[in-house]
Parts: C-alpha cells; sequence; structure tokens
C-alpha cells in the first residue's frame, strides 16, 4: 500500500503541475495496457486531484475519456495489424491474462459490439477488450462509438469516488473489492456456461 500511495501522489503532482494533458497522456497508457497502476487506483486520485480544485471535476472525466479513447484506439490497431499471431503471443508472455483474453473472446462471439461496452466496466477484461476488436476487425467507427460509452461510465463512477470521498481511501477500496468479485463471479459463470454449452454441443454431435 505505501508503493500504491507513493506512485499515486507522484501522479498526482504531474496532474497538478501539467493539468488535462497529462490526465489524458495518464489514461491513455493504462487503456493501453501499459504496466502502471489499474485506472481502479489511478482515477479515484485523478477525482482527488480535482477536488482541490486543480483541475475541474467535468475536466477530469472528459480528458480522461479522450485519454481512455486514445489508449483504446493504439490497443484496436495493434489487434488489427498484429492479428492472432499477436493474441498467442501475450498469453505465452503473460500467462495470467489467457482466461481474461479467452473470456472476452466468448463474449465477442456471443455479443459482437455489445462485448466492447459491458467488458470496459469489468476488471481486468476492460483493457484487452481493445486487441480482440481490432483482431476481429470490428469496424472503427464502431469500436469507438462502443468503447466511449463504456470508458465515460467507468471513468465516472471512479472519478466520482475519489472527488467525493477521496480522504476514505479505505472505503473506496471496499467498494471495489466488492465490485471485483461481483465481476470475477459474471466471469466465472461465463466460463463455466461456456464449457458447459460445449460439451453438451460435443455430446449432441456424436
Amino acid at each position: 500500500m505505501d508503493f500504491v500511495n507513493t506512485l499515486a501522489n507522484q501522479l498526482m503532482y504531474i496532474v497538478n503541475e501539467v493539468g488535462y494533458a497529462a490526465v489524458i497522456a495518464i489514461t491513455a497508457l493504462e487503456y493501453a495496457c501499459f504496466p502502471m497502476m489499474p485506472s481502479e487506483v489511478i482515477l479515484p486520485f485523478i477525482g482527488v486531484t480535482a477536488a482541490q480544485e486543480k483541475i475541474t471535476y467535468f475536466g477530469a472525466i472528459f480528458s480522461s475519456i479522450i485519454g481512455g479513447l486514445i489508449g483504446s484506439l493504439l490497443c484496436y490497431l495493434l489487434g488489427y495489424y498484429g492479428g492472432n499471431p499477436l493474441i498467442e503471443k501475450m498469453k505465452v508472455k503473460f500467462p495470467k491474462i489467457k482466461g481474461s483474453i479467452e473470456v472476452i473472446n466468448k463474449w465477442f462471439e456471443k455479443y459482437g459490439k455489445l462485448a466492447v461496452l459491458f467488458t470496459r466496466l469489468v476488471p481486468l477484461t476492460r483493457t484487452y477488450i481493445s486487441i480482440i476488436a481490432g483482431t476481429t476487425k470490428l469496424g472503427m467507427t464502431t469500436f469507438i462509438l462502443f468503447s466511449m460509452i463504456g470508458i465515460m461510465i467507468w471513468n465516472s463512477i471512479l472519478i466520482t469516488l475519489g472527488y467525493f470521498i477521496g480522504h476514505n481511501w479505505s472505503y473506496i477500496e471496499f467498494i471495489m473489492k466488492q465490485y471485483s468479485i461481483f465481476a470475477s463471479v459474471i466471469i466465472g459463470i461465463v466460463i463455466i456456461t461456456a464449457i458447459y454449452k460445449r460439451k453438451k454441443y460435443k455430446v449432441c454431435s456424436k
């Protein structure tokens, strides 16, 4: 937790000094799967900075959406031009994300463009959906539209948490932990359902 606080304070210092450009850059890096703190930490601290009137509340949300779209488009283009070989390399290099990518694939097969929206609201899957969408050659306009809606909802919720209750970080942690548990249950249900349907299909086809 000390590391998180130290890094978060550094990010807040950068936002204080640079302003909205820093918010755009930080959120773009996070949405581009850059190895840094997750949005569950970054965005509430941006909300805290807004509460200190270094930047405005709505300005923080708007600039974070712009950053999220930039980062998402970078990953979309990587998937678009990298294709499935890129996905396979990611699974090998980062084994921990294999499950998340498989869940995203299942959701994408079932819900199509809507998966771009609601996976934005689920930890772990929310950034990798951009690469999957690019790999499947989803139209860029459709990708931007559904991404923007999901990013707007996610960013607004977390920035608002930081803005209004940033003084009670333990409470924010509690909320996000409960939400993560809920999201994990949903992911588990999706995986179990997919496995069950696959086995049932194999049995019926024999």
